[in-house]
């Protein structure tokens, strides 16, 4: 196992990592400029706030071998927290450029390549909201991610809980790491607040989030009461409300499936994958069939066990709360155009059309059929196609218009027209995915270069590297670099900070 914090094995880096360990340490509990917070808040040029300075110059030494003798964690997953001296470093060693996104710092890792990092928001909403941060679970198996809260505690309190919430094993895309190794995490997690005090990482997330206390943590195992606690007192209710969309869509078929099956009965996978995410539309003769194959029992293929109000009320809070997360877009429009309301699924579709893949979710929520054939890139894209198009800005229908979401980053820029983005993001069997992302990758960055504004300039390059992917590799090289310009001229100092960092890396580690 690779300690988070661990140098790579890079020669050329790891030079640059001893020339770093030559700074001066900064001791816990120092004042002023040697503060860890101080050292790195001048270095990412991110204003931290009170907890989060408390958690650099006290707290982060207390993690699972960040140090000689320091009390281990015994629950949740993430336990390894990046250290300030290795962040310090040259090219600190849990930055995964260029699948990690610019905007990304990494704080506590699980040993096995996530990471639940610090996602600096778009600045101009920032200046709207007052929040310029949040926390975010980082997957790196696919560069997948999901805000856990909007403070490191939030995220620690979600990970502790998580066995005790609904569909506790659909907690990534693929499994991180296999049970039989070090990194086996601990299923009796502790049952409350009155056991994290033993550690202090503990006593810290409960002193930060005093609502925890309201929860019955001593009640019934029932996991939907827990998750409605935790929403009841506006705890973590992104990530509870994915495990409570999770529960709603499963079934007792659902974990029967596999592409063997499909192949010896000689169904196509993806038709299977789609007939189980909606039991509603799957053909009698084909539940027939997988009845018998399977010997399973008729209620494992009846749709009711399937509930589409939660599915919709979860998501249309989704998409008030994180309009930069397509799943919550996503399933909203599936539920309305499933209901026949044709221009509330578009409004949500074409929303959704913004957004970047890697916050679809769609593996844990079983939506990647829409994107296994024909090259299509968004789940959002199929049914666009399917219905005709998108809905124009300021249509209007029974008296509602359809006003666009304003730009932020990580959702595409409004000067990108809807059906310029369906031409690369729906069916495209010719060219396939591979050679989209390129031209795809490269109209933004063309679009950047006659940008109105910095603004718009920075948020079309985030997209071209982060909305689908770019292709080839070494174009990050270019495209991070005209970005750190763009934050620059925008005034985004901690993004053009942030963003270096991440520019560094790949330069030392793939020299691009």
């Amino acid at each position: 196992m690779t300690i988070p914090h661990s140098t790579t094995d890079d020669d050329s880096v790891a030079k640059k990592e001893d020339a770093a360990s030559s700074i001066p340490s900064a001791a816990a509990g120092s004042s002023g400029p040697d503060r860890w917070s101080s050292r790195l808040s001048e270095r990412f040029g991110i204003d931290f706030d009170d907890e989060l300075c408390h958690w650099w110059d006290e707290l982060c030494s207390h993690g699972t071998g960040s140090q000689p003798g320091a009390q281990n964690l015994n629950w949740g997953e993430f336990r390894y927290s990046a250290t300030p001296q290795t962040l310090l470093s040259t090219v600190p060693d849990p930055f995964w450029p260029p699948l990690m996104p610019p905007n990304f710092l990494p704080l506590v890792g699980n040993g096995a390549g996530d990471w639940l990092c610090l996602r600096l928001l778009d600045p101009e909403l920032a200046k709207q909201t007052g929040i310029s941060t949040d926390i975010c679970q980082w997957y790196h198996g696919g560069g997948d991610w999901l805000p856990w809260g909007s403070r490191l505690a939030e995220a620690f309190l979600f990970d502790w809980s998580l066995a005790r919430l609904p569909q506790p094993d659909r907690r990534h895309a693929e499994p991180a790491f296999e049970a039989d190794a070090e990194m086996v995490i601990e299923s009796g997690a502790p049952s409350g607040p009155q056991d994290w005090r033993s550690h202090p990482w503990g006593q810290w997330v409960s002193d930060c989030l005093p609502a925890i206390d309201a929860i019955d943590w001593q009640g019934p195992g029932d996991p939907s009461r827990l998750a409605n606690d935790f929403l009841s007192n506006g705890l973590c209710e992104t990530p509870v409300r994915c495990q409570l969309v999770i529960d709603a869509l499963s079934s007792e078929l659902a974990g029967h499936l596999s592409p063997k099956i499909a192949h010896d009965l000689e169904l196509v996978w993806n038709d299977l994958m789609r007939w189980s995410f909606d039991l509603r539309t799957m053909p009698g003769e084909i539940a027939a069939c997988l009845q018998q194959a399977l010997r399973m029992p008729a209620s494992a293929f009846d749709p009711a066990q399937q509930r589409w109000d939660e599915v919709a009320h979860h998501a249309s809070v989704i998409c008030a709360s994180n309009r930069d997360l397509s799943w919550g877009h996503d399933l909203l429009g599936y539920v309305k155009w499933s209901g026949g309301d044709t221009i509330g699924a578009t409004q949500a579709f074409t929303n959704a059309l913004r957004c970047s893949v890697f916050t679809d979710q769609s593996v844990r929520l079983r939506t990647h059929w829409a994107t296994s054939s024909d090259g299509v890139a968004k789940f959002s894209a199929r049914f666009l196609d399917e219905i005709g198009g998108t809905v124009s800005p300021g249509a209007n229908h029974d008296g509602q218009s359809f006003t666009p979401l304003p730009d932020q980053l990580g959702r595409l820029p409004g000067v990108i027209g809807d059906e310029q983005l369906l031409q690369y993001c729906g069916r495209c069997p010719a060219d396939g995915s591979g050679s989209i992302r390129t031209q795809y990758s490269q109209m933004l960055i063309d679009q950047s270069l006659s940008a109105s504004s910095p603004q718009t300039s920075a948020r079309l390059l985030y997209a071209a590297g982060w909305d689908l992917g770019a292709e080839p590799l070494r174009r990050y090289g270019e495209l991070l670099d005209q970005y750190i310009l763009a934050c620059r001229a925008a005034g985004w100092g901690s993004h053009e900070r942030l963003a270096g960092v991440h520019r560094d890396g790949l330069k030392a580690r793939y020299n691009l």
